[in-house]
């Protein structure tokens, strides 16, 4: 009897440990995994972080090299060097800004390359508006616009959205002879359309 009870004591306590270990296992494995996964994680946030420091750093040395004074001092002797600069820095449209930023910092700075800073304002806009000029006259446009009244309405509101649009508008168009005779159409009732308020109907 008592080598029963003692066996049957002995035999709880394997069965206990045995599922104390299976339990921990699991856990274990668990926790190893998540381990991985959180490591995982911060080395793609530093990557991301250092991909982001490595591309702010190629912005400011870019800028550097964009506004150095032998640079800038050359562009300002010379109307040629001066247009390629200016390409140069509205290539791209966050370097434009810092551009800009970097030489009007100060009124010191501004005061020695303003005669660099407001050429390039009034380059940047007429770099807009030719954009703008060049969507409003693709061809496939123009040519609905004579097959469709509608359409032709819609498009003499945007190209008479403002006063410079319009003009650069109407002197592409009449500025070649081939548009010219293509389009002579629309040039004709666009100007009825802004300077006589005809409405355009079907």
């Amino acid at each position: 009897m008592r080598v029963g009870y003692v066996f049957l004591v002995a035999l709880a306590i394997l069965v206990g440990r045995c599922d104390t270990s299976s339990t921990k296992a699991p856990q274990g494995r668990a926790n190893f995994f998540r381990s991985i996964e959180t490591e995982g994680r911060l080395l793609r946030d530093d990557e991301v972080a250092g991909d982001e420091e490595r591309t702010r750093g190629a912005v400011a040395s870019k800028i550097d090299e964009l506004v150095d004074p032998a640079t800038l001092d050359a562009a300002m002797k010379d109307i040629t060097t001066m247009k390629a600069l200016f390409r140069r820095w509205s290539a791209d449209a966050a370097i434009s800004e810092q551009v800009i930023s970097r030489l009007s910092a100060d009124a010191l700075t501004f005061a020695k390359y303003k005669y660099l800073v407001l050429p390039y304002n009034g380059y940047r806009e007429g770099a807009r508006i030719a954009a703008q000029v060049d969507a409003l006259v693709d061809p496939k446009t123009l040519n609905a616009a004579l097959q469709d009244r509608r359409k032709m309405t819609d498009l003499f509101k945007q190209w008479n959205a403002e006063e410079v649009i319009a003009m650069r508008v109407v002197e592409r168009l009449a500025g070649d002879p081939h548009t010219l005779k293509l389009y002579s159409p629309l040039i004709q009732w666009f100007n009825r359309y802004r300077f006589d308020g005809i409405e355009i109907t079907s």
